[in-house]
């Protein structure tokens, strides 16, 4: 056992060595070697943003999938079907992501003719894609790593998806890589050392960077055990941690996983500030009415930070029974499914990351900012038609691209696009696609001969009981000219 601990600690320091005296070429380049543009740069983040949503999203479904097999007796033809798919999705950004770890990595060393600003800038590239492949694993891959049924079918070669063996097993050597560990430490401390000098800067960009890096469990928790880790890979006994006591894989991921959620494994700083206020509750249920879009705001989650303006998500209100029934489409085929969603209180229609899904009004409402916004123009069986257009719309797949050109798959502001129809929306082009924020939904509610009427309105927490419009527009403005 010894012999075998020496010899693949040495030839680990023999390849961490090799890495070192030959490093990836484009951090050699001469392009490194010259200050690019700040334009450029926030054009490389909005590319790596969508690399981020999408490896989000693939999360949040591999959890819901070790959910739904985990402690199954026997696993079909269906459920392993699922696992290979996810293991494809795991294996569509693994490299991507590795080639952003390695991209500016390099900084830590050397300024590369970059501003203070642009070093810390493009490191925390680095970082936050290193602790985007640690929180992974920490908060997902680890489960399957304990479960031996499931490891076994993820280490599994299967030469008609093409496969290979050790998929799992790869990724519980990569977390538990000791010169990996050292790398993502020094990278910390660098982070540390220079972030206090731009605390105060605005750029989106920036700041969805620092939220990435902040919200990571992993950079919460930290890399100071670095031995219990080394150890465990070279012996290969992460699989046997579960009963080791405080401390083990198991604890922490049983703990992190308690932030999953919206926020896609990331830490929430904090509660939104309407979060559980049985007052604010009460007001919206009196005034919220079938068929109202919702717009909300949580500064304190990562995709507040990556949609362009104020607000950062959207939502249709599908109304209660008695609403539905009143408009004439309660025993409609595309409601009926859901009958027993709406009766339980899952009455608005959302896009997460892990789908298009129905929530209640008490699970949306951990925000800080809500505009409840109601088209006055809609005759009754034009609001019908579009609650059925949005219910249709239930099951869709995250649309991390952002594109409301594509119909198979959804992000929250397309559902507003995809469903009322017969509002010329505004829409805006990113990465060569376009697209459609919330903001341009808000857009609608301010105009001359506004569309939408501002039903409810807070603010910061607060409600916005008069000049609801002028503050409405004044939130659209000034991140207008912020960005």
């Amino acid at each position: 056992m010894y012999k075998k601990i020496i010899f693949l600690l040495s030839l680990s320091v023999f390849l961490h060595a090799d890495f070192l005296t030959n490093p990836l070429p484009v951090s050699s380049s001469t392009e490194t070697n010259t200050t690019r543009s700040q334009a450029a740069l926030d054009q490389e983040i909005e590319t790596y943003q969508t690399l981020v949503e999408k490896s989000l999203t693939i999360r949040v479904k591999a959890l819901h999938l070790f959910e739904d097999l985990v402690g199954k007796e026997q696993l079909s033809g269906a459920d392993l079907d699922r696992i290979h798919h996810a293991i494809l999705d795991y294996l569509s950004v693994k490299e991507p992501i590795n080639d952003m770890i390695d991209r500016y990595q390099y900084l830590t060393e050397e300024a590369d003719n970059y501003s203070s600003k642009e070093r810390l800038e493009r490191l925390m590239i680095s970082l936050s894609a290193m602790l985007l492949r640690y929180d992974d694993y920490l908060l997902v891959y680890a489960y399957y790593e304990n479960d031996s049924k499931l490891r076994n079918v993820f280490n599994s070669e299967d030469s008609a998806y093409g496969i290979e063996e050790n998929t799992l097993s790869d990724m519980t050597d990569t977390y538990n890589d000791y010169f990996d560990r050292e790398d993502i430490k020094d990278m910390i401390s660098f982070y540390q050392e220079h972030i206090t000098a731009f605390e105060e800067t605005k750029e989106d960009s920036f700041a969805y960077l620092k939220t990435m890096i902040e919200q990571s469990p992993s950079y919460r928790k930290g890399f100071d055990d670095d031995l219990v880790y080394a150890q465990s890979n070279v012996e290969d006994l992460t699989h046997s941690v579960a009963d080791e006591g405080d401390g083990s894989l198991s604890d922490m991921t049983n703990e992190l996983s308690k932030t999953f959620g919206n926020s896609a494994g990331l830490v929430e700083t904090r509660k939104g500030k309407l979060y559980e206020d049985e007052a604010v509750l009460q007001n919206v249920r009196s005034v919220i009415k079938a068929g109202d879009i919702l717009l909300e705001k949580t500064p304190f989650r990562l995709t507040d930070k990556l949609i362009p303006g104020h607000w950062g998500h959207a939502a249709v209100y599908i109304g209660t029974a008695d609403e539905l029934k009143d408009l004439g489409i309660w025993d409609h085929p595309v409601v009926v499914p859901f009958h027993q969603d709406i009766l339980d209180g899952k009455l608005i229609d959302e896009a997460l990351r892990d789908g298009v899904q129905l929530n209640t009004i008490e699970h949306f409402m951990n925000i800080d900012d809500l505009a409840i916004l109601r088209d006055h123009t809609e005759s009754s069986e034009d609001r019908a038609d579009r609650i059925i257009l949005t219910l249709r719309q239930l099951g869709k797949e995250y649309d991390f691209n952002f594109d409301i050109e594509t119909s198979d798959k959804i992000v929250c502001s397309e559902l507003i696009y995809a469903t009322a129809i017969l509002i010329d929306w505004e829409t805006e082009e990113l990465l060569g696609r376009h697209t459609i924020s919330p903001d341009n939904v808000a857009v609608k509610s301010i105009e001359e001969d506004s569309i939408l009427d501002i039903a409810l309105f807070y603010h910061d927490g607060e409600e916005i009981k008069t000049d609801k419009k002028e503050m409405m527009r004044t939130l659209i403005e000034e991140d207008e000219e912020e960005a």
